[in-house]
């Protein structure tokens, strides 16, 4: 997400949140930032059942002066074993961390907007999918800035008579070289492209049809069935919807209302990474959901809240899932996460005090 806005405004708004001028709210169901003995709530126990973590805030502390951030918005590894960390702050739009929260390289400054990220193995070697909607391009680098494709707004201009509502967010990309371009804060749709570039087709677009989109945060192949689907983070809607690659509809998670009582609730899913490898590959069919009202849940492969990590224990009534409700000392907006082999969810958040990313430690 990029600005900041009041809580209300953040949950019951589209597109209008990135113009707003006040800063965040802290969640009605949240915890004080820090906890009422004054201590930094660094240590803080969060999540249920197999999936309960130990909240280190302080693991991607830096200096400030030297390497600012404004929004940690996108988080991955790559091939080499470091989380890299993508920032919408031109002076180290990258920084990369040893797992144990080290500082190992800041570098990059071409992007205001630096929103989405994707590490894509390619042949072996790794590829940097960012994507900037200020500037409204996806750029594939290599891991030292050299740019592999440049794909512009002019690549959906057939799609949008007026470019400056095309604002893309995020991208997803399969093994043929073909990928999505989420326009999550321009005109709801998901656009599919060849590995070129060239537009292919798009879905999506705002209403309240299930097959709309209000807000499609991001996008994320899911290979969990055996059959690739694109899995979209509908913000908007407050759900996870599926799709054929074709972008056909095929089903949806629903995480409940927007308010209640006239009061904001939400989830508010944002991004997702798979578990891979974590006690066994026992839980390689478990997704973690980084949701914008503070809190990550864990999927299974039935698609079921197993825990919510930083949240109340998540209920089920008659097979539904009820509201999730945050409560915690640690976050404020989680952004986008990633998971890596040992289970540990290193966590990048948005309007969080221009604070570094968080590393929960799987107990």
């Amino acid at each position: 997400m990029s600005g900041s806005c009041s809580r209300r405004t953040l949950l019951l708004q589209g597109a209008a949140v990135f113009t707003a001028a006040a800063a965040p709210a802290p969640n009605r169901a949240a915890a004080p930032a820090v906890p009422a003995d004054g201590g930094s709530g660094d240590g803080e126990i969060l999540g249920q059942g197999n999936f309960r973590y130990r909240a280190h805030r302080l693991w991607g502390r830096l200096d400030h002066r030297k390497y600012p951030v404004k929004d940690c918005h996108g988080i991955s590894g790559d091939r080499t074993g470091r989380i890299v960390l993508l920032t919408n702050d031109t002076h180290n739009n990258l920084i990369a961390y040893t797992t144990a929260g080290g500082l190992l390289r800041a570098w990059e400054n071409r992007f205001p907007g630096a929103h989405g990220f994707d590490v894509v193995d390619h042949e072996g070697k790794d590829q940097y999918w960012i994507t900037d909607h200020t500037r409204r391009l996806v750029s594939v680098c290599d891991p030292d800035g050299r740019e592999l494709l440049h794909v512009g707004p002019e690549a959906v201009k057939s799609k949008y008579p007026d470019l400056s509502s095309y604002r893309p967010t995020n991208t997803a990309t399969l093994p043929d070289g073909d990928f999505f371009v989420s326009d999550g804060y321009g005109s709801s749709f998901v656009h599919h492209f060849d590995p070129q570039g060239r537009y292919i087709s798009s879905f999506g677009g705002k209403g309240d049809a299930p097959e709309n989109l209000d807000i499609p945060h991001s996008v994320w192949i899911d290979r969990r069935s055996g059959k690739p689907l694109l899995l979209v983070c509908d913000r908007g809607h407050n759900a996870l919807k599926w799709f054929s690659l074709r972008g056909e509809f095929l089903r949806s998670m629903d995480f409940g209302p927007l308010e209640i009582d006239d009061e904001p609730v939400a989830a508010l899913p944002c991004n997702v990474a798979p578990f891979h490898g974590y006690r066994g590959g026992q839980f390689d069919d478990h997704l973690a959901i980084a949701c914008l009202a503070g809190m990550v849940l864990i999927l299974d492969g039935a698609d079921r809240v197993v825990s919510a990590i930083g949240g109340m224990p998540p209920v089920y009534l008659d097979g539904k899932l009820q509201q999730p409700e945050n409560f915690n000392y640690t976050f404020n907006h989680p952004h986008d996460l990633y998971v890596d082999s040992a289970g540990a969810i290193y966590v990048a958040q948005w309007g969080s005090n221009r604070t570094y990313p968080i590393k929960l430690e799987a107990l």
